[in-house]
């Protein structure tokens, strides 16, 4: 595969990723409206109503973090608000299994890297299906982890692959973890992805 190919490909991957996050909540917001347009019923208004707020937040939250993390607005130099990342990934993991602990004291950090360590969010996120679970982002040592942490924690050989740069069996749920492994390149940093055991996985960060 040529570089140009390679990178239609992985754009590709990356858009079709986006696209089914996105299909749920759009299809529930739609659901929600066709309700709300059937009747009067007091019970079944304020139900789609629910439906419609609830799926409006996660179509906003998944959107407004995968341009953080995927997008390249303002361009490739310089820092990304920490301060504004924060509220956007509490606001994604509203919608999932997993709480979120962020506890980066950066007020800002090089962009490669910033969104490097998101990609790992939204991709940690899918590794902890259970509730009570917790995803943890965190600064060790010189580096950056980001921790899943609960029952039935795992990620697959494919996640594994491609955030050692392996894109020869990726697909569109992996392209984040290799997303984070083309931004950690650039930045000149490594990442990892390890389990020790069956009731926690880490990704490193290390410059």
């Amino acid at each position: 595969m040529s570089d140009a190919q390679n990178i239609v490909h992985i754009s590709s991957l990356l858009a079709s990723r986006l696209c089914h996050d996105l299909v749920n909540p759009v299809g529930a917001l739609s659901t929600g409206l066709d309700v709300l347009g059937e009747g009067d019923d007091p019970e079944m208004q304020a139900h789609a109503m629910a439906l419609i707020k609830e799926s409006t937040h996660k179509t906003i939250a998944i959107l407004t973090l995968a341009r953080l993390a995927y997008g390249s607005s303002g361009g490739w130099e310089g820092d990304l608000d920490m301060g504004e990342a924060k509220p956007l990934a509490t606001d994604f993991f509203v919608h999932s299994k997993a709480e979120l602990v962020w506890k980066l004291t950066e007020s800002a950090m090089a962009k490669p890297r910033a969104r490097a360590l998101l990609c790992l969010l939204i991709i940690a996120e899918r590794t902890a299906p259970r509730a009570g679970s917790q995803v943890v982002i965190a600064k060790e040592g010189e580096g950056y982890t980001v921790t899943a942490t609960g029952p039935k924690v795992k990620f697959s050989d494919e996640v594994r692959q491609a955030v050692a740069g392996d894109v020869q069996n990726l697909q569109a749920k992996e392209t984040p973890a290799y997303l984070a492994y083309l931004l950690c390149q650039a930045q000149g940093d490594t990442v990892s992805a390890h389990q020790p055991d069956e009731q926690i996985l880490i990704f490193k960060i290390q410059p």
